[in-house]
């Protein structure tokens, strides 16, 4: 048995064509519908703020506005841009060239950040800071018109994308069928939860799958699956919660590392609260594991007292992400865990931490394996010959407005190639100006002649209004030339991620679009799937 654990399950996000894939390759698949991730934040969000679609992104503050339950990307659309991070290509801190370009660290996120990436976002705090809202609480009463309107979306950039009439006419035929389907489920599961109605539209469209929700792996009516790795943290918590630091700022360092002062568990609950789910953390306590408001007593071997976390409202307790992709993989009980190519984050963590734990004798590794599945949907449109345009960042660093499939799958990688080479050059100063000679030739002779003008005139009255004048005619430039650059890095960056589209976004409808049913199954038959171990002989 395969196991595959998404969040927004359902046809507009690759698990469906993940999991379809897996079936049509004669595998036996588990899927389960994630519901006990936190469901959404947004910077800012007080309870009882309204849902509403918006744009992932990072904000200058450091915190970021994201959603787990629902979302859509837009076709070969940009990533979210922590800002900050492209200081090394730029030379300077991102205040100091905000200060020069006569703009801001705020301005710049807020026009720079926002990817492509439409998700449903909200307040996250359920009642106070120690519960979040998951996705399995969130109902199909408030969230109904987002997923009508993710769908009018995915239309219109489907629609928009591939241009031709055929296109035109295929796409219109998919949408249809979906939206009468999503019509059905929402008159089915009227008053009921969001992650139902996603286990139904799974089923619908992967009728070979079991489909079943994430919280059953760690329902504390039994032992959660890998429960071993659970136990470990408060069996021996210094040498474990170090190891997981370690492998944190080892291969994942844009993760938080564990509170340890504080005892903090790399593990959460889910317990009921005034009738509903909540999220809740979990830390270490001496001989107590604190649950939210409430405490528990270990037991006398220290592994995790189940029947008094049943009895005390708890309901599942699983590994946070670094750990849940080593724990469904462990023992006897074990299951191979199915990624898309560049599927989850928390991979290379979970990488490191299994070395280390086998390393220090801790824990056996897993004795199955991630199996990545590979569609290859950028390279198959080369098969056909249909016109795609381009969204405007990709227009903008082609020169071109629209291409066909087979230009798109012949050029994306040169394209991602020279961005990368691009980027390379502007971490060394030399290599910025050389950059800048060539596509700025305009503001820097401007530059030039200015400055040997103030220079000349400064030679016989420093202090005039005219050397003033020049001098500040020339900062203005400049901040033009830093603003022309910063803009070729971002751009540059979001080139360098078109390979993320290899095998993840709505595969499904955009498979459809370019060459219909049979090109669908065709990407689906054609799917790679292949082993992934953590470097440790098994």
């Amino acid at each position: 048995m395969i196991l595959s654990i998404d969040q927004n399950s359902h046809p507009l996000w690759d698990a469906a064509a993940k999991v379809q894939a897996l079936v049509r390759a004669g595998r036996e698949v588990r899927h389960l519908v994630e519901d006990v991730d936190t469901a959404f934040t947004r910077v800012g969000g007080q309870a009882g703020d309204p849902l509403g679609l918006r744009r992932e992104t990072y904000h200058h503050s450091g915190g970021a506005d994201w959603g787990a339950a629902l979302f859509y990307s837009l076709f070969l659309g940009r990533q979210p841009l922590n800002v900050r991070s492209l200081e090394p290509y730029l030379g300077m801190k991102l205040s100091a060239l905000a200060r020069q370009a006569g703009s801001s660290v705020e301005s710049l996120y807020e026009q720079f950040s926002p990817g492509d990436n439409w998700q449903l976002v909200g307040p996250s705090y359920a009642g106070d800071a120690r519960y979040h809202r998951v996705i399995g609480d969130l109902g199909v009463g408030e969230t109904a018109p987002f997923l009508r309107e993710i769908l009018s979306l995915a239309r219109r950039d489907t629609l928009e994308r591939f241009c031709a009439r055929d296109a035109q006419e295929r796409t219109a035929d998919w949408f249809d069928r979906q939206q009468a389907m999503l019509e059905e489920l929402l008159a089915a599961h009227e008053g009921g939860t969001l992650v139902d109605l996603y286990r139904d539209w799974m089923t619908r469209c992967c009728a070979e799958a079991e489909v079943a929700l994430a919280s059953s792996l760690g329902d504390t009516s039994a032992p959660p699956a890998g429960a071993e790795l659970l136990e470990l943290f408060l069996r021996d918590y210094d040498r474990a919660a170090a190891l997981y630091n370690e492998s944190i700022a080892e291969a994942a360092d844009y993760l938080r590392p564990l509170r340890i002062d504080e005892g903090e568990l790399p593990m959460f609950a889910i317990v009921e609260r005034d009738g509903r789910p909540r999220r809740a953390g979990m830390s270490l306590d001496g001989g107590r594991l604190r649950v939210g408001e409430r405490e528990f007593p270990l037991p006398g071997d220290r592994g995790l007292p189940l029947d008094a976390l049943r009895e005390g409202g708890v309901r599942c307790v699983l590994g946070k992400a670094v750990l849940l992709v080593i724990q469904v993989r462990l023992g006897p009980g074990g299951c191979p865990l199915a990624l898309p190519l560049h599927g989850s984050v928390y991979v290379p963590a979970a990488h490191a931490l299994t070395r280390k734990l086998a390393a220090a004798r801790l824990l056996d590794p897993p004795s199955c394996p991630i199996l990545r599945v590979r569609l290859r949907l950028l390279d198959r449109l080369g098969e056909l010959d249909t016109p795609i345009r381009l969204p405007d960042y990709l227009s903008e660093a082609t020169n071109r407005d629209e291409v066909s499939s087979r230009e798109l799958a012949r050029s994306w990688r040169d394209w991602t190639i020279q961005a990368a080479g691009r980027l390379e050059m502007f971490r060394d100063p030399a290599g910025r100006q050389v950059w800048q000679r060539q596509a700025c030739r305009d503001l820097l002779d401007q530059i030039d002649r200015l400055d040997a003008r103030r220079r000349d005139l400064a030679r016989v009255d420093p202090k005039s209004n005219e050397v003033r004048e020049l001098s500040h005619r020339s900062r203005t430039l400049q901040g033009q030339l830093l603003d022309r650059t910063f803009r070729q890095v971002v751009r540059d960056w979001q080139v360098c991620q078109l390979d993320y589209w290899d095998s993840r976004g709505a595969i499904l409808p955009w498979a459809h679009a370019a060459g219909g049913e049979p090109f669908v199954k065709h990407v689906l038959d054609q799917a790679e799937i292949n082993e992934e171990w953590d470097s440790i002989v098994n």
